[in-house]
């Protein structure tokens, strides 16, 4: 098997294992299945299950995929365009078409960590820690330190223009959520940019 095929099998059982657990807590909530239980629904083995995810909140709350190395060079160059932003705006396009995520896996995962606070804890130290790696990332491409305040900000909106454009893709499921995702977030920024 190339080493490609294997990246491949290994990430649609990553997906098949986060698609299950939310199944199953969705259905019973977090306590009311084991890791048995989600093994049988996958259909792999509790050894094999452990091998992918440490729990069950690291099963519901799916893998953290590792960026693509070129996308974040060309990010890191300052491109694609140029503008801050927006090159954001293209590295969560391009990371929710590369990993197939839909807007209901989406909300899913949304109304999950709105219903138990030890996912909504979870998520919120992956938030964290994605705005660290997030902070390191802009001030490497802009060669100087950017102050915190700004990186919040442009974190903060970037997921808000999440959470505006999962609502907008639930309400039509006939275009793709990505193209939700750039409409609100073009949206926002003639907004920002609109004449007093």
């Amino acid at each position: 098997m190339t080493e490609s095929a294997s990246s491949e099998r290994k990430r649609s059982t990553q997906r098949a294992i986060s698609a299950s657990a939310r199944d199953l807590a969705l259905e019973h909530g977090l306590d009311g299945f084991t890791m048995d239980d989600l093994a049988t629904s996958v259909g792999v083995s509790r050894r094999t299950l452990f091998n992918y995810v440490p729990g069950k909140i690291d099963a519901v709350l799916g893998v953290a995929e590792d960026p693509d190395p070129e996308l974040i060079a060309t990010f890191m160059a300052g491109g694609p365009t140029g503008h801050l932003f927006t090159d954001l705006k293209e590295l969560v396009v391009v990371a929710l078409d590369e990993e197939g995520t839909s807007a209901s896996e989406i909300d899913a995962v949304r109304r999950l960590v709105l219903s138990d606070p030890r996912l909504y804890h979870a998520m919120q130290d992956r938030l964290t820690s994605s705005m660290d790696e997030f902070a390191e990332f802009i001030n490497q491409r802009e060669g100087s330190e950017v102050d915190g305040l700004t990186v919040a900000l442009l974190f903060k909106l970037t997921v808000s223009v999440l959470h505006v454009a999962l609502d907008e893709s639930l309400a039509d499921a006939d275009h793709p959520f990505t193209w939700h995702y750039s409409r609100v977030f073009d949206a926002a920024i003639a907004a920002v940019e609109r004449p007093a």
